[in-house]
């Protein structure tokens, strides 16, 4: 492939990752992009559907067409238990088949081992990303960059820990908070549902800089986003967009796993006396252990943003803008998928033990949503019984 350093890989094209592929696409001089898609199932669905991205806002249907496909050649044996969505934890050296797009159907060539990913868009499901990521980390540089934006919060510790234990050898790293709301329509065809803003920042590789330097591929990957008027992307001090992580994830963890729960909308959580109850026990364990977090000691006004009443006041107000959607972990429980509950609800417990704070309620939360989980994947025939249960 040509146009390496200009070159953008994105990892994972479901509704946000579609929707920023699509929305780079629309530039005046678009940069060359690379979908890197998991299974030839997704392969085939893309050469059924027209080689092309489909976004849909205000009814007004805009197809974007040029982008070239890899597929990731995942190994079979798996002991992951999700046959749709979670790639094993084994580098494949050999881990692309490359297709080009959009004219004809060419043949298929192989992507050479040693083709660096400059720049990189990381939109799995949290629990995919070591994965994902160990399929391609042999094809990643310090001089890369990899730009995250995800739900949920843990992701780098896990890929710092597995993926990239040497900090010479780990790529830049970016964080990205996305407010636009999504959802798929059918195969690589989605709809936008409602304008929000993507929120950035580059990650210091470590703390104790003073004046962080950045990879070219960094501040190239800021402009390339800034460029685009829908995705209306700003670029955010680390401490500024660690805190709007942390506001977005503590509305999840009230809307989304009281929504899959209940088996309800997001606008149903609302005007009920004993949800309301339920929220505010919720959200009284997620503020203290907010308050609490030692990475956001000294910060200004840092009580006050994150106080109970506030918080609920964002999570009322988010429940009735979106009050005819249903929660991304809502519809996962109802197609007997994996959740991401261990990455938000899961790591306000985790955090919240660190500092010496009990979630009982939020403990609670979470394992019954990986109680409804597991009942709803062993319906669909998605969890193998692959040891016998403890029944002790």
């Amino acid at each position: 492939m040509v146009d390496g350093p200009r070159r953008i890989h994105v990892l994972g094209v479901g509704a946000i990752g579609g929707f920023v592929a699509h929305s780079l696409a629309s530039l005046s001089h678009p940069p060359p992009i690379t979908l890197l898609l998991p299974t030839q199932a997704r392969v085939s669905d893309w050469y059924e559907h027209g080689q092309s991205i489909k976004l849909t806002t205000h009814g007004m249907l805009d197809t974007k067409f040029g982008f070239d496909v890899e597929k990731l050649s995942f190994p079979v044996g798996r002991s992951s238990l999700d046959v749709d969505d979670v790639p094993p934890s084994l580098p494949n050296p050999e881990a692309a088949s490359v297709y080009h797009t959009p004219r004809s159907r060419p043949e298929v060539s192989r992507a050479p081992e040693e083709e660096v990913i400059h720049n990189l868009i990381v939109s799995v499901k949290a629990f995919n990303t070591v994965g994902a990521l160990m399929q391609i980390a042999h094809r990643l540089r310090p001089e890369s960059t990899v730009l995250f934006v995800q739900n949920g919060m843990g992701i780098i510790e896990e890929v710092n820990e597995q993926v990239f234990p040497d900090r010479a050898q780990r790529p830049q790293y970016m964080l990205g908070v996305i407010s636009h709301g999504v959802y798929p329509r059918g195969p690589f065809s989605l709809v936008h549902s409602g304008a929000g803003t993507v929120a950035l920042a580059i990650i210091p590789q470590s703390i104790e800089e003073v004046k962080p330097s950045f990879v070219p591929s960094a501040l190239y990957l800021l402009r390339t986003f800034t460029r685009s008027p829908v995705l209306a992307a700003v670029g955010f001090t680390p401490t500024d967009l660690l805190q709007l992580q942390i506001e977005k994830l503590a509305v999840n963890a009230i809307i989304n796993p009281l929504t899959a729960l209940m088996d309800c909308l997001n606008g149903d959580l609302l005007h009920q006396p004993s949800m309301s109850r339920v929220m505010r026990l919720l959200l009284a364990e997620i503020s203290l252990v907010i308050k609490s977090l030692p990475e956001l000691q000294g910060v200004p006004n840092v009580k006050m943003r994150f106080d109970i009443t506030r918080l609920e006041g964002q999570v009322i107000g988010i429940a009735a803008k979106t009050a005819a959607n249903r929660s991304s972990m809502l519809q996962d429980i109802r197609r007997g998928k994996r959740t991401e509950i261990d990455y938000i609800t899961g790591y306000l417990v985790r955090r919240g033990e660190e500092v010496g704070i009990q979630c009982v309620m939020n403990f609670m939360i979470k394992h019954m949503v990986k109680t409804k989980e597991r009942m709803e994947r062993e319906k669909h025939g998605h969890l193998l019984q692959l040891e016998p249960r403890n029944t002790g």
